[in-house]
């Protein structure tokens, strides 16, 4: 995390102010634009807090998703040194099992909820939760009420429990001796209020029912949910929170409404009886929805119905009912400004000195519990947050489409066709049932119109141009050329880059592929990830050689049953990987550097190994596979790459064959001039080698015995299966797939690529150096998905089309599918923080395609360096 920047700081002073007022409501809304970093201005404040002599300090962390709340609570505390760090942040992810864990001795304590575990409303459907709760409940219920606990069914609380319930419950016992003094006083009481009184009386009822009042028993999920529900209560009201931080609270903002009807929402928002109210930090770039009406509706306190809401909670009524007024007012000033015709008018300039002072008067109201900052306003104090428009300029076709799209909805829903042309490529075939106009429309044939079909698919005979507007501007940026590199360019090459690296590396003109687009509607981002996923194909996949379906049926990478070239470029060699480092010569021409590694090659040779250069010594020149398989035999290493091969080709027979040639390969005696430079060849752009030598540098203990086998498999079941793509190796020069990669590895930098993710993945794992190997092979092994295009005209076929150098995210994934003979099958999908993962690299997929409100609290920066908001009621726009 960087140093907060002048506007983040404003924005901690002001929640800084509202939180010290002792009489206030100390509540804080930050709802800065997408990136502009958010979790910053929590871990300021948060440290702020933290040294204001309040110790220690408790804070809940509320994200709708594990994934989010996960990733940020190390940041919102990583001003805390290691040690406190680790403890700090290892706490349980929901409030029923606070209670159960030893609190340790830190400054500040984070727990990183999510309102569904946590939070569960009283008309949400209740679920049993984790054995170590229930174990813990049933401890509870012996000691509470001794009696309903003999007679309550064991059944009940194990639910699908079972070798492992009696290890939970004596874990609880031991958990429950060390709990702190009142915590089953204070059980007591959240059950009576979670059932009623007399408490005992109610839980039998609860579990039994009454046939005579017509009460039902509940179900047991729903009956261990709420007993669930009662432990939280106990434990907010046992533990109650210094610092709230809401993230992204829009997508769960029936916490704020229900607040007065839940007390489990009261205890965490507004406790009873407490000295001091939480301090309640709100963050969200999208905190409300935006006026979508016209201009001549938006009158009145409706329009601004969820903004009043979200005022009233910050500051109170009286603040909510000023606003409202101001709001009124003010608009009503404008709409007066516009009427006028004549701008020199003096009127004119009375009605616009008046909105100005309504303005102030409004911004004075607000600042003291919300903050605002567009990424337009600190562009020119921070080069990176330029903003740029995309202009999206329409062309007749687009215009048909609309047309086509309105006169095939019913007319009483015909208005709805403006929105949706204006940002679903392909309208009419990518909305499909889950829209309610599409799925009651009968979408009319267009034998003229562009769109997709089997035939195109096929034939990867993809248009010039789509017919969408902001489709076309996206491509200007992202095009297929850029899309189809198979990693992105180091952002400090070790030498000159070539190839399509070398445009990108450019400082004035250099653009990069990875990009994150915000859209509005569902359907939005699939179709834009299979569109350009789909110009890259059309662009780089020969169309002679089966075309679309056929393209991914033939592996280019399979190991001979003899040594090979194949082998040789996806070996981890542990000689070349010791022996040689680039490094050395980092900045100097590929020339110099080729000189170097073949330096420290000699140097790691035995003395006059290599022959004099001779006509006879040129003609001979053994494979590559072979030289190197003869040298580690000299080494005595030649055991420990085959055990490390072993591991990594299962049942594949020729390639058993070539792992026990590579064992009886006889130690190396002379070296031809030719094979001296395949060894430089290989030793500067062989993948395997690379990998090894850029993961040792920062996981030193890869090339030991028991850890070399995971290098080998990382090398050929992860690098080599995610570059054994026909895109890929279509849109690369060479004559043969070896020859194809390995240029790219020197033109493109791979090692410095590697280097850098390496470095970046390292600060946030928690394993470490450690887990790099596992993660790199986890995010190279992202499962293509597809979507699928409707067919129109009463065509009711599908036309799936794949998505991997552009994917969706979050609510709109796309259908999964695995490689098959003939085409594609269903897969298990791709879980949201698996693509998240993927994206986080220099590697595929380089477009991410979300909703706006779908990830905005989701971290996406460590290689993205573009943001594109796609609905906008002006161009798209790229923040860069």
């Amino acid at each position: 995390m960087s140093a907060p920047k002048p506007f983040q700081k404003a924005a901690v002073d002001a929640a800084f102010a509202a939180f010290a007022d002792p009489d206030g409501r100390r509540r804080f809304l930050v709802a800065d634009e997408v990136g502009l970093g958010k979790t910053v201005v929590a871990k300021e404040l948060t440290c702020r807090m933290t040294d204001d002599g309040r110790r220690p300090l408790t804070i809940y962390y509320i994200a709708n998703g594990h994934a989010v709340s996960h990733q940020n609570k190390s940041r919102v505390v990583d001003f805390l040194g290691e040690s406190q760090l680790q403890d700090a942040i290892k706490t349980p992810d929901r409030l029923s099992l606070i209670a159960v864990e030893k609190r340790p001795a830190t400054p500040v304590l984070i727990y990183a909820l999510t309102p569904a575990t946590s939070f569960p409303g009283a008309k949400a459907r209740l679920t049993g939760g984790r054995k170590e709760e229930r174990a813990f409940l049933k401890v509870l219920l012996e000691q509470s009420y001794p009696s309903f606990a003999r007679n309550l069914d064991p059944d009940i609380l194990r639910l699908s429990a079972r070798g492992s319930w009696d290890w939970a419950v004596t874990e609880a016992e031991k958990k429950f001796a060390m709990s702190p003094p009142g915590l089953r006083q204070r059980f007591r009481e959240a059950l009576g209020v979670e059932f009623g009184v007399p408490v005992r009386a109610m839980l039998d009822l609860a579990l039994h029912g009454d046939p005579a009042r017509r009460i039902k028993p509940l179900r047991p999920t729903t009956f261990v949910g709420r007993l669930r529900r009662a432990l939280a209560l106990a434990t907010l009201r046992h533990q109650p929170p210094d610092l709230v931080i809401l993230d992204e609270f829009q997508r769960y903002r029936q916490l704020l409404d229900e607040k007065d009807a839940d007390p489990l929402l009261k205890a965490l928002l507004e406790p009873e009886g407490s000295a001091r109210r939480p301090a309640i930090l709100l963050l969200s770039a999208t905190p409300y929805p935006y006026l979508t009406t016209r201009w001549e509706e938006a009158r009145g306190a409706l329009a601004h119905a969820e903004l009043l809401k979200l005022i009233e909670f910050l500051a109170g009524s009286d603040t909510r009912d000023r606003a409202r007024d101001l709001f009124a007012v003010f608009g009503d000033k404008l709409r007066a400004i516009s009427a006028h015709s004549d701008a020199s008018r003096p009127e004119l300039m009375e009605e616009v000195a008046e909105a100005r002072r309504l303005r102030d008067e409004l911004r004075q109201l607000m600042t003291p519990v919300m903050s605002r900052t567009e990424r337009d306003s600190v562009a020119s104090s921070d080069p990176l947050a330029g903003t740029r428009f995309l202009h999206a300029d329409p062309l007749p076709e687009d215009f048909q489409v609309y047309r086509h799209l309105a006169e095939s909805f019913a007319e009483q829903v015909r208005y709805e066709a403006l929105p949706y042309w204006s940002s679903v490529p392909l309208p009419a075939q990518s909305l499909g049932p889950r829209y309610a106009a599409w799925k009651k429309s009968r979408i009319k044939a267009a034998p003229k119109l562009t769109r997709m079909t089997r035939e195109r698919r096929n034939k990867l005979n993809a248009p010039a141009e789509w017919p969408d507007a902001k489709l076309r501007a996206l491509s200007s940026v992202a095009p297929p050329a850029l899309l189809s590199l198979p990693w992105v360019a180091p952002s400090l090459a070790w030498w000159p880059l070539r190839g399509g690296w070398a445009a990108t590396a450019d400082p004035k003109t250099g653009t990069d592929p990875k990009l994150l687009m915000f859209s509005r509607f569902r359907a939005t981002p699939p179709s834009v990830a299979a569109l350009l996923s789909f110009g890259v194909e059309a662009r780089c996949l020969p169309k002679k050689q089966g075309g679309y379906e056929k393209a991914y049926r033939r592996r280019r990478f399979k190991l001979a049953a003899i040594p090979g070239p194949v082998m040789a470029a996806f070996h981890p060699s542990p000689w070349l990987i010791r022996n040689t480092d680039p490094l050395a010569k980092a900045g100097a021409p590929l020339a110099a550097v080729r000189k170097e590694i073949r330096r420290q090659i000699l140097a790691a040779l035995p003395r006059g190994i290599v022959e004099r250069d001779t006509v006879k010594a040129r003609r001979r020149h053994r494979s590559i596979a072979r030289v190197l398989a003869s040298i580690e035999r000299m080494a005595g290493i030649a055991e420990q790459s085959a055990a490390g091969w072993s591991s990594a080709i299962g049942d594949d027979r020729a390639a058993q064959s070539a792992v026990r040639k590579w064992r009886q390969t006889p130690p190396i005696d002379r070296l031809s001039p030719a094979e001296l430079s395949d060894l430089v060849d290989y030793a500067i752009g062989a993948p395997g080698v690379v990998l090894g030598r850029a993961l040792r540098r920062h996981d030193p203990t890869i090339l030991d015995g028991p850890r070399y086998p995971e290098l080998v498999q990382l090398s050929w079941q992860g690098l080599r299966a995610y570059l054994d793509n026909p895109v890929i190796l279509s849109s690369l020069p060479g004559r043969n797939a070896v020859e194809r990669v390995m240029g790219a590895v020197v033109d493109g930098g791979f090692e410095s690529v590697l280097d850098e993710h390496f470095w970046l993945r390292a600060q946030n794992l928690h394993e470490g150096a450690a887990g790099l190997s596992r993660d790199l092979k986890a995010s190279l092994g992202l499962r293509a998905g597809s979507f699928s295009f409707h067919g129109i005209g009463g065509q009711s076929h599908k036309i799936p089309v794949r998505c991997h150098v552009a994917v969706p995210f979050g609510d709109a994934e796309a259908e999964p599918v695995v490689k098959v003979e003939g085409g594609v099958a269903p897969a298990a999908p791709a879980r949201p923080d698996e693509v998240r993962r993927s994206f986080n690299t220099p590697f595929w997929p380089h477009v991410l395609a979300t909703t706006s409100v779908g990830q905005e609290g989701l971290d996406f920066h460590p290689w993205c360096s573009h943001v594109v908001h796609w609905d906008l009621s002006v161009p798209s726009r790229m923040i860069t």
